[in-house]
Protein backbone atom coordinates (compact mmCIF):
# COMPACT_ATOMS: atom_id res chain seq x y z
CA UNK A 1 0.00 0.00 0.00
CA UNK A 2 2.87 2.30 0.67
CA UNK A 3 3.96 1.91 -2.97
CA UNK A 4 0.63 2.40 -4.44
CA UNK A 5 0.54 5.53 -2.51
CA UNK A 6 3.19 7.01 -4.53
CA UNK A 7 1.36 6.66 -7.51
CA UNK A 8 0.02 10.13 -7.68
CA UNK A 9 -1.25 10.28 -11.40
CA UNK A 10 1.62 12.15 -12.18
CA UNK A 11 4.46 10.06 -11.44
CA UNK A 12 6.38 7.37 -13.92
CA UNK A 13 6.91 3.97 -12.73
CA UNK A 14 10.20 4.51 -12.02
CA UNK A 15 9.82 7.80 -10.13
CA UNK A 16 7.54 6.01 -8.21
CA UNK A 17 9.67 3.21 -7.23
CA UNK A 18 12.71 5.92 -5.89
CA UNK A 19 9.73 7.77 -3.99
CA UNK A 20 9.17 4.46 -2.33
CA UNK A 21 12.71 3.45 -1.75
CA UNK A 22 12.82 7.13 -0.14
CA UNK A 23 10.74 6.01 2.88
CA UNK A 24 12.34 2.70 3.02
CA UNK A 25 15.66 2.33 1.91
CA UNK A 26 17.00 -1.11 1.37
CA UNK A 27 13.80 -2.70 1.65
CA UNK A 28 13.39 -4.24 -1.57
CA UNK A 29 15.27 -4.51 -5.15
CA UNK A 30 13.96 -1.81 -7.79
CA UNK A 31 13.81 -4.77 -10.42
CA UNK A 32 11.55 -6.76 -7.33
CA UNK A 33 9.25 -3.90 -6.95
CA UNK A 34 8.56 -3.83 -10.81
CA UNK A 35 7.81 -6.96 -10.79
CA UNK A 36 5.26 -6.75 -7.92
CA UNK A 37 3.52 -3.23 -10.38
CA UNK A 38 3.75 -5.42 -13.49
CA UNK A 39 2.86 -9.08 -12.85
CA UNK A 40 -0.22 -7.98 -9.68
CA UNK A 41 -1.23 -4.69 -9.14
CA UNK A 42 -1.46 -3.84 -13.10
CA UNK A 43 -3.22 -6.83 -13.96
CA UNK A 44 -5.67 -7.27 -10.73
CA UNK A 45 -6.59 -3.67 -11.45
CA UNK A 46 -5.01 -2.22 -8.12
CA UNK A 47 -3.13 0.21 -10.44
CA UNK A 48 -4.58 1.27 -13.77
CA UNK A 49 -3.31 3.00 -16.84
CA UNK A 50 -4.17 6.74 -17.12
CA UNK A 51 -5.50 5.56 -20.77
CA UNK A 52 -7.57 2.99 -18.87
CA UNK A 53 -11.59 2.53 -18.35
CA UNK A 54 -11.75 2.15 -14.45
CA UNK A 55 -14.58 -0.08 -15.43
CA UNK A 56 -12.81 -2.66 -17.65
CA UNK A 57 -9.68 -3.01 -15.48
CA UNK A 58 -8.68 -6.52 -13.88
CA UNK A 59 -10.38 -8.07 -16.51
CA UNK A 60 -8.49 -11.57 -17.09
CA UNK A 61 -6.36 -11.49 -20.61
CA UNK A 62 -5.90 -15.00 -20.05
CA UNK A 63 -7.48 -17.65 -23.12
CA UNK A 64 -10.48 -19.11 -22.07
CA UNK A 65 -9.42 -22.60 -22.68
CA UNK A 66 -5.90 -21.79 -20.92
CA UNK A 67 -3.91 -24.75 -20.43
CA UNK A 68 -6.84 -27.26 -20.83
CA UNK A 69 -7.21 -28.63 -24.17
CA UNK A 70 -10.96 -28.90 -23.56
CA UNK A 71 -12.96 -26.62 -20.89
CA UNK A 72 -16.51 -26.85 -21.02
CA UNK A 73 -18.90 -25.57 -18.05
CA UNK A 74 -21.26 -28.41 -16.48
CA UNK A 75 -23.04 -26.61 -13.48
CA UNK A 76 -23.76 -23.38 -14.21
CA UNK A 77 -23.32 -20.18 -11.41
CA UNK A 78 -27.21 -20.78 -10.45
CA UNK A 79 -27.09 -24.03 -9.46
CA UNK A 80 -23.17 -23.84 -7.91
CA UNK A 81 -24.07 -20.87 -6.07
CA UNK A 82 -27.80 -22.43 -4.09
CA UNK A 83 -25.97 -25.52 -3.56
CA UNK A 84 -22.37 -23.29 -2.21
CA UNK A 85 -24.35 -20.82 -0.09
CA UNK A 86 -26.36 -23.65 1.31
CA UNK A 87 -23.53 -25.79 2.69
CA UNK A 88 -21.11 -22.89 3.34
CA UNK A 89 -22.25 -23.31 6.91
CA UNK A 90 -19.30 -26.72 6.87
CA UNK A 91 -16.54 -23.51 6.99
CA UNK A 92 -17.83 -22.58 10.52
CA UNK A 93 -15.07 -23.44 13.00
CA UNK A 94 -17.13 -26.04 15.04
CA UNK A 95 -17.71 -27.83 11.29
CA UNK A 96 -14.64 -27.42 10.67
CA UNK A 97 -12.95 -29.09 14.17
CA UNK A 98 -15.64 -31.79 13.83
CA UNK A 99 -14.75 -32.80 10.16
CA UNK A 100 -11.20 -32.70 11.61
CA UNK A 101 -11.36 -35.48 14.00
CA UNK A 102 -13.49 -37.18 11.87
CA UNK A 103 -10.65 -37.25 8.72
CA UNK A 104 -7.84 -38.23 11.70
CA UNK A 105 -10.22 -41.16 13.01
CA UNK A 106 -11.48 -42.69 9.46
CA UNK A 107 -7.54 -42.90 8.38
CA UNK A 108 -6.77 -44.00 12.00
CA UNK A 109 -9.22 -47.41 11.63
CA UNK A 110 -8.59 -47.69 7.75
CA UNK A 111 -4.68 -47.80 7.76
CA UNK A 112 -4.63 -49.01 11.47
CA UNK A 113 -7.07 -51.67 11.63
CA UNK A 114 -8.75 -52.54 8.48
CA UNK A 115 -6.12 -52.64 5.67
CA UNK A 116 -4.00 -54.93 8.51
CA UNK A 117 -6.93 -57.42 9.43
CA UNK A 118 -8.01 -58.52 6.02
CA UNK A 119 -6.66 -59.79 3.41
CA UNK A 120 -7.31 -57.85 0.77
CA UNK A 121 -7.05 -59.09 -2.62
CA UNK A 122 -7.56 -56.57 -5.94
CA UNK A 123 -8.36 -59.63 -8.22
CA UNK A 124 -11.59 -59.89 -6.31
CA UNK A 125 -12.50 -57.35 -8.10
CA UNK A 126 -14.60 -57.68 -11.32
CA UNK A 127 -15.44 -55.15 -13.96
CA UNK A 128 -18.88 -53.99 -12.36
CA UNK A 129 -16.57 -53.44 -9.05
CA UNK A 130 -14.05 -51.17 -11.03
CA UNK A 131 -16.79 -49.51 -12.68
CA UNK A 132 -18.06 -48.66 -8.68
CA UNK A 133 -14.63 -47.39 -7.87
CA UNK A 134 -14.78 -45.19 -10.86
CA UNK A 135 -18.10 -43.82 -10.01
CA UNK A 136 -16.99 -43.28 -6.51
CA UNK A 137 -14.38 -41.63 -6.95
CA UNK A 138 -15.67 -39.10 -9.75
CA UNK A 139 -18.64 -38.30 -7.13
CA UNK A 140 -15.41 -37.84 -4.72
CA UNK A 141 -14.11 -35.52 -6.96
CA UNK A 142 -17.65 -33.35 -7.40
CA UNK A 143 -17.81 -32.97 -3.98
CA UNK A 144 -14.14 -32.03 -4.06
CA UNK A 145 -15.35 -28.93 -6.52
CA UNK A 146 -17.97 -27.85 -4.30
CA UNK A 147 -16.16 -28.37 -1.34
CA UNK A 148 -13.96 -25.36 -3.15
CA UNK A 149 -16.85 -23.50 -4.59
CA UNK A 150 -19.01 -23.70 -0.91
CA UNK A 151 -15.69 -22.02 0.87
CA UNK A 152 -15.59 -19.17 -1.79
CA UNK A 153 -19.25 -18.77 -0.93
CA UNK A 154 -18.91 -18.52 2.95
CA UNK A 155 -16.62 -15.62 2.21
CA UNK A 156 -19.11 -13.71 0.51
CA UNK A 157 -17.77 -15.51 -3.56
CA UNK A 158 -20.41 -15.53 -6.16
CA UNK A 159 -21.09 -16.11 -9.62
CA UNK A 160 -18.97 -19.64 -9.44
CA UNK A 161 -19.09 -22.52 -12.47
CA UNK A 162 -18.01 -25.80 -12.49
CA UNK A 163 -17.15 -27.74 -15.38
CA UNK A 164 -15.02 -30.28 -16.95
CA UNK A 165 -11.84 -30.25 -19.15
CA UNK A 166 -9.35 -31.93 -20.64
CA UNK A 167 -5.52 -31.66 -19.44
CA UNK A 168 -2.54 -33.36 -21.57
CA UNK A 169 -4.61 -36.87 -21.42
CA UNK A 170 -5.99 -36.28 -18.18
CA UNK A 171 -9.85 -35.74 -16.98
CA UNK A 172 -10.48 -32.53 -14.83
CA UNK A 173 -12.87 -31.16 -13.34
CA UNK A 174 -12.41 -27.33 -12.72
CA UNK A 175 -14.45 -24.52 -10.52
CA UNK A 176 -14.00 -20.69 -11.22
CA UNK A 177 -13.59 -18.88 -8.19
CA UNK A 178 -12.13 -15.55 -9.59
CA UNK A 179 -13.70 -13.50 -6.98
CA UNK A 180 -11.37 -15.05 -5.08
CA UNK A 181 -8.33 -13.14 -5.26
CA UNK A 182 -9.76 -9.95 -3.52
CA UNK A 183 -9.91 -12.25 0.15
CA UNK A 184 -7.35 -11.87 2.26
CA UNK A 185 -4.51 -14.69 1.87
CA UNK A 186 -5.90 -16.42 4.70
CA UNK A 187 -9.63 -16.64 3.68
CA UNK A 188 -8.11 -18.03 0.22
CA UNK A 189 -6.07 -20.75 1.52
CA UNK A 190 -9.17 -22.16 2.95
CA UNK A 191 -10.78 -22.28 -0.28
CA UNK A 192 -7.93 -24.03 -1.77
CA UNK A 193 -8.25 -26.87 0.79
CA UNK A 194 -11.97 -26.61 0.92
CA UNK A 195 -12.01 -28.98 -1.91
CA UNK A 196 -9.83 -31.47 0.26
CA UNK A 197 -12.19 -31.35 3.05
CA UNK A 198 -15.21 -32.40 1.34
CA UNK A 199 -14.18 -35.30 -0.68
CA UNK A 200 -12.81 -35.82 3.16
CA UNK A 201 -15.94 -36.08 4.51
CA UNK A 202 -17.29 -38.30 0.96
CA UNK A 203 -14.62 -40.79 2.49
CA UNK A 204 -17.05 -41.40 5.72
CA UNK A 205 -19.43 -42.14 3.13
CA UNK A 206 -17.56 -44.90 1.17
CA UNK A 207 -16.05 -45.97 4.77
CA UNK A 208 -19.87 -46.62 6.06
CA UNK A 209 -20.63 -48.02 2.69
CA UNK A 210 -18.30 -50.43 3.31
CA UNK A 211 -19.10 -51.55 7.02
CA UNK A 212 -22.55 -51.80 6.70
CA UNK A 213 -22.42 -54.16 3.49
CA UNK A 214 -18.41 -55.80 3.74
CA UNK A 215 -17.66 -55.17 -0.13
CA UNK A 216 -14.41 -54.61 -0.39
CA UNK A 217 -15.01 -52.15 -3.51
CA UNK A 218 -15.98 -49.85 -0.96
CA UNK A 219 -12.33 -50.30 1.11
CA UNK A 220 -10.67 -50.50 -1.87
CA UNK A 221 -12.32 -46.86 -3.33
CA UNK A 222 -11.48 -45.14 0.35
CA UNK A 223 -8.19 -46.00 -0.78
CA UNK A 224 -7.95 -44.75 -3.90
CA UNK A 225 -9.74 -41.78 -3.26
CA UNK A 226 -6.96 -40.96 -0.74
CA UNK A 227 -4.54 -41.31 -2.95
CA UNK A 228 -6.16 -38.69 -5.16
CA UNK A 229 -6.65 -36.37 -1.99
CA UNK A 230 -2.84 -36.77 -1.73
CA UNK A 231 -1.92 -36.23 -4.95
CA UNK A 232 -3.91 -33.12 -4.98
CA UNK A 233 -2.15 -31.76 -1.78
CA UNK A 234 1.29 -32.09 -3.43
CA UNK A 235 2.87 -28.70 -3.15
CA UNK A 236 5.06 -29.43 -6.05
CA UNK A 237 2.67 -29.58 -8.65
CA UNK A 238 0.37 -26.65 -9.29
CA UNK A 239 -2.93 -28.24 -7.79
CA UNK A 240 -4.40 -27.47 -4.44
CA UNK A 241 -1.12 -27.80 -2.13
CA UNK A 242 1.10 -25.34 -4.40
CA UNK A 243 -1.68 -22.87 -4.37
CA UNK A 244 -2.15 -23.24 -0.43
CA UNK A 245 1.34 -22.98 0.30
CA UNK A 246 1.60 -20.19 -2.24
CA UNK A 247 -1.64 -18.53 -0.14
CA UNK A 248 -0.70 -18.88 3.26
CA UNK A 249 2.94 -16.87 2.80
CA UNK A 250 2.07 -14.95 -0.10
CA UNK A 251 4.88 -16.69 -2.27
CA UNK A 252 4.62 -15.05 -5.91
CA UNK A 253 6.07 -17.78 -8.41
CA UNK A 254 5.99 -20.62 -5.69
CA UNK A 255 7.23 -23.09 -8.77
CA UNK A 256 10.55 -20.73 -9.12
CA UNK A 257 11.09 -20.08 -5.34
CA UNK A 258 11.07 -24.01 -4.73
CA UNK A 259 13.40 -24.85 -7.63
CA UNK A 260 15.61 -22.08 -6.58
CA UNK A 261 15.49 -23.20 -2.40
CA UNK A 262 16.60 -26.79 -3.72
CA UNK A 263 19.12 -25.77 -5.98
CA UNK A 264 20.30 -23.31 -3.10
CA UNK A 265 20.28 -26.52 -1.01
CA UNK A 266 21.92 -28.88 -2.95
CA UNK A 267 24.78 -26.07 -3.90
CA UNK A 268 25.41 -25.55 -0.05
CA UNK A 269 25.58 -29.56 0.43
CA UNK A 270 28.02 -29.80 -2.74
CA UNK A 271 29.56 -26.38 -2.97
CA UNK A 272 29.87 -22.90 -1.23
CA UNK A 273 26.22 -22.13 -2.55
CA UNK A 274 27.88 -19.00 -4.72
CA UNK A 275 26.67 -20.64 -7.69
CA UNK A 276 22.95 -21.25 -6.98
CA UNK A 277 20.25 -19.02 -7.67
CA UNK A 278 18.97 -17.44 -4.60
CA UNK A 279 15.14 -18.11 -3.26
CA UNK A 280 13.40 -15.01 -1.91
CA UNK A 281 11.67 -17.34 0.25
CA UNK A 282 11.21 -16.28 4.06
CA UNK A 283 12.78 -19.27 6.75
CA UNK A 284 9.42 -19.38 7.98
CA UNK A 285 8.50 -20.14 4.43
CA UNK A 286 11.34 -22.60 3.97
CA UNK A 287 10.77 -24.84 7.17
CA UNK A 288 6.86 -25.04 6.49
CA UNK A 289 7.30 -25.92 2.96
CA UNK A 290 10.04 -28.17 4.16
CA UNK A 291 7.91 -29.75 6.86
CA UNK A 292 5.08 -29.85 4.97
CA UNK A 293 6.43 -31.47 1.64
CA UNK A 294 8.31 -34.07 4.10
CA UNK A 295 4.86 -35.34 5.92
CA UNK A 296 3.26 -35.53 2.62
CA UNK A 297 6.05 -37.69 1.31
CA UNK A 298 6.01 -39.87 3.72
CA UNK A 299 1.90 -40.37 3.42
CA UNK A 300 2.41 -40.77 -0.05
CA UNK A 301 5.31 -43.32 0.08
CA UNK A 302 2.87 -45.13 2.28
CA UNK A 303 -0.28 -44.99 0.21
CA UNK A 304 1.56 -45.85 -2.78
CA UNK A 305 3.08 -49.39 -0.65
CA UNK A 306 -0.66 -50.20 0.06
CA UNK A 307 -1.88 -49.74 -3.22
CA UNK A 308 1.26 -51.51 -4.42
CA UNK A 309 1.01 -54.69 -2.38
CA UNK A 310 -2.30 -54.80 -2.47
CA UNK A 311 -3.72 -53.79 -5.94
CA UNK A 312 -0.14 -54.72 -8.46
CA UNK A 313 1.41 -57.56 -6.91
CA UNK A 314 -2.11 -59.12 -7.14
CA UNK A 315 -2.96 -57.61 -10.60
CA UNK A 316 0.33 -58.61 -12.00
CA UNK A 317 0.46 -62.15 -10.54
CA UNK A 318 -2.78 -63.56 -11.59
CA UNK A 319 -2.47 -61.28 -15.29
CA UNK A 320 -0.72 -64.15 -17.09
CA UNK A 321 -3.08 -66.99 -15.91
CA UNK A 322 -5.72 -64.69 -16.49
CA UNK A 323 -4.74 -64.18 -20.30
CA UNK A 324 -4.12 -67.82 -20.64
CA UNK A 325 -7.88 -68.17 -19.52
CA UNK A 326 -9.64 -65.28 -21.11
CA UNK A 327 -7.42 -67.08 -24.78
CA UNK A 328 -8.70 -70.79 -24.06
CA UNK A 329 -12.33 -70.00 -23.52
CA UNK A 330 -12.27 -67.55 -26.32
CA UNK A 331 -11.28 -70.06 -28.63
CA UNK A 332 -13.58 -72.86 -27.01
CA UNK A 333 -16.31 -70.66 -27.76
CA UNK A 334 -17.98 -67.56 -25.93
CA UNK A 335 -20.71 -65.12 -26.87
CA UNK A 336 -20.25 -61.80 -27.71
CA UNK A 337 -21.26 -60.78 -24.14
CA UNK A 338 -19.23 -62.78 -22.76
CA UNK A 339 -15.96 -61.86 -24.78
CA UNK A 340 -16.56 -58.00 -23.99
CA UNK A 341 -16.97 -58.83 -20.48
CA UNK A 342 -13.97 -60.79 -20.57
CA UNK A 343 -11.92 -58.31 -23.00
CA UNK A 344 -12.87 -55.65 -19.97
CA UNK A 345 -11.85 -57.69 -17.38
CA UNK A 346 -8.05 -58.20 -19.02
CA UNK A 347 -8.42 -54.38 -20.50
CA UNK A 348 -8.83 -52.35 -17.14
CA UNK A 349 -5.88 -54.49 -15.46
CA UNK A 350 -3.63 -54.16 -18.14
CA UNK A 351 -3.67 -50.01 -17.94
CA UNK A 352 -3.39 -50.49 -14.11
CA UNK A 353 -0.07 -52.53 -14.73
CA UNK A 354 0.56 -49.69 -17.77
CA UNK A 355 0.13 -46.99 -15.73
CA UNK A 356 2.13 -48.42 -12.43
CA UNK A 357 5.48 -49.08 -15.23
CA UNK A 358 4.75 -45.35 -16.42
CA UNK A 359 5.14 -44.02 -13.13
CA UNK A 360 7.80 -45.95 -11.95
CA UNK A 361 9.52 -44.81 -15.33
CA UNK A 362 9.07 -41.26 -14.45
CA UNK A 363 10.03 -41.69 -10.74
CA UNK A 364 13.24 -43.29 -12.10
CA UNK A 365 14.18 -40.44 -14.58
CA UNK A 366 13.05 -37.69 -11.86
CA UNK A 367 15.94 -39.72 -9.78
CA UNK A 368 18.41 -39.33 -12.56
CA UNK A 369 18.01 -36.02 -13.06
CA UNK A 370 18.21 -35.07 -9.80
CA UNK A 371 21.60 -37.16 -9.41
CA UNK A 372 22.45 -35.34 -12.91
CA UNK A 373 21.61 -31.68 -11.37
CA UNK A 374 24.24 -32.81 -8.10
CA UNK A 375 27.04 -33.93 -10.16
CA UNK A 376 26.73 -30.53 -12.01
CA UNK A 377 27.32 -28.39 -8.19
CA UNK A 378 30.06 -31.25 -7.44
CA UNK A 379 31.68 -30.22 -10.63
CA UNK A 380 31.31 -26.43 -10.18
CA UNK A 381 32.51 -27.33 -6.42
CA UNK A 382 35.93 -29.07 -7.74
CA UNK A 383 35.77 -25.80 -10.56
CA UNK A 384 36.06 -23.55 -7.93
CA UNK A 385 38.54 -25.58 -5.55
CA UNK A 386 36.17 -25.84 -2.81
Amino acid sequence: MDLVRQFDGERSEEEAIHAFLGHHPGSFEPEWLRRLIRQSLLPKGILIYAHQDPARVAVSSQPKRAFLFLKLPIFPPSVVDVVAQWLSFMFQWPALLCGALLFVASHVYVYGVLIQERHVDFNQLNAAGILLIMLLSTLGTICHEFGHASAAAHYGCRKMTIGWGLYIIYTVLWTNVSEAWKLPRRQRAMIDIGGVYFESLFLLLTLALYSETGNLVFLFAFVMIDLNIVMTLNPFLRMDGYWLMSDLFGIVNLRKQQTAWLEEIAAKLFGNGSGAPRSSLSERAKWALGIYSVAGAIFLIYLLTVIFKFVILNVAGAYPAMLQAFWHDALAGMTALELLGGFFEIFWRSLMLLGAAVMLLSLGRRAIGMVARVGMFRAAAQQRGV
